[in-house]
């Protein structure tokens, strides 16, 4: 009886620290990511101004670098096992975005197809994200993009040091 009672409470201490690890850590992506990227962006642009020239996809990558970053430095100071699943977060965010664009497109006012529209919207595949002028890649890629590099770095910082 009391071999339950304690299992029951480590259980659910185990699962309030998992959840509490998760908000930690995509915290941590998100803002550090977001600021580091900005700051790459920023200087990329200084520096070699037509180097993200195409697609806006491409202007992702300093939020992928900045959330890899961070995701090996905030890993191997506060090391969790939830770490790695924070990009959950940013999928189920990208997933609600591609729905809500899917299904508020009209072809009467529309030039585009509607899978042409999700993804020049989300991803700027088209070179032009005119319709909404990129918010959709501000509030959902960019934080998919720190997300998810920031927990594969966590893995395999987390892989690396059980080693």
């Amino acid at each position: 009886m009391l071999s339950s009672r304690m299992n029951s409470r480590t259980q659910e201490g185990g699962r309030i620290a998992f959840t509490f690890g998760i908000f930690f850590h995509s915290i941590v992506a998100l803002f550090g990511g977001f600021v580091l990227g900005s700051a790459l962006d920023i200087a990329v642009n200084v520096v070699a101004p037509k180097a993200f020239s195409g697609p806006a996809l491409s202007e992702s990558l300093p939020f992928v670098l900045s959330g890899a970053v961070f995701g090996v430095f905030a890993t191997h100071r506060w090391p969790s096992r939830s770490a790695p699943w924070v990009a959950l977060l940013g999928v189920a965010a990208l997933l609600i975005a591609a729905g809500d664009l899917w299904f508020g497109w009209s072809p009467t006012w529309s030039h585009q197809t509607r899978s042409d529209y999700v993804l020049s919207q989300l991803f700027g595949v088209s070179g032009s994200c005119h319709d909404s002028e990129c918010l959709y890649l501000l509030f959902f890629v960019f934080p998919f993009a720190c997300l998810t590099a920031y927990s594969i770095a966590a893995w395999i910082t987390l892989r690396l040091s059980h080693l």
